[in-house]
C-alpha cells in the first residue's frame, strides 16, 4: 500500500487525493473568486460609466442651453441665458456626482463581500474543525 493510496479517502472513490483537494480548495477556487471579483467590478465600472461621468461632470444637464443674443447688448437677456446654462451645468454637476458616489458605493460594498467570501472560503476548514471540537465537548455533557 502506497503513500497515495493512504491519503485517498475510503469513502469516496473517485480517486481524488488529499493533495489534489488542496490545492484545489486554498490555489484553484480562491483564484475563481478573485477573477470572478474583476468581473462583477468590471461590470459595475461599466454600468455606472464612470470615466464618462467625470469627463462630463460639468456638462449642461441633458444639454438643455441656451444661446446667447448675438444681435445688440440686451443685459436682461445675456444674464437670463447665464443663468439659465449655469443652473443647468449645477444640476448636471449634481446628478453626475451622486451618480459617482452612489457608484463607489456599490464598488465597496462589492469589494466587503467578495473579500468576506473569500476570507470565510479560506478560513472555512478551521471553522468546521472548531465547530466538531466543539460538538464533540458538549456530547460528555449531555449524557
Amino acid at each position: 500500500m502506497g503513500l497515495l493510496n493512504l491519503l485517498r479517502h475510503p469513502l469516496l472513490l473517485t480517486g481524488v487525493t488529499l493533495p489534489e483537494f488542496v490545492h484545489w480548495y486554498f490555489f484553484v477556487e480562491p483564484r475563481k473568486i478573485i477573477h470572478s471579483y474583476f468581473d462583477y467590478f468590471r461590470a459595475f465600472v461599466e454600468i455606472f460609466s464612470f470615466l464618462f461621468l467625470i469627463r462630463t461632470l460639468i456638462a449642461p444637464w441633458k444639454q438643455i442651453t441656451d444661446a446667447y443674443p448675438s444681435k445688440g447688448l440686451n443685459l436682461g437677456a445675456i444674464a437670463q441665458t447665464f443663468t439659465l446654462n449655469a443652473v443647468s451645468r449645477v444640476i448636471g454637476f449634481i446628478f453626475r456626482s451622486f451618480t459617482v458616489c452612489i457608484g463607489l458605493i456599490f464598488l465597496l460594498i462589492l469589494t466587503f463581500l467578495f473579500a468576506t467570501y473569500l476570507v470565510v472560503w479560506l478560513m472555512f476548514p478551521l471553522l468546521f474543525w472548531i465547530g466538531l471540537t466543539y460538538v464533540f465537548a458538549l456530547i460528555p455533557k449531555l449524557y
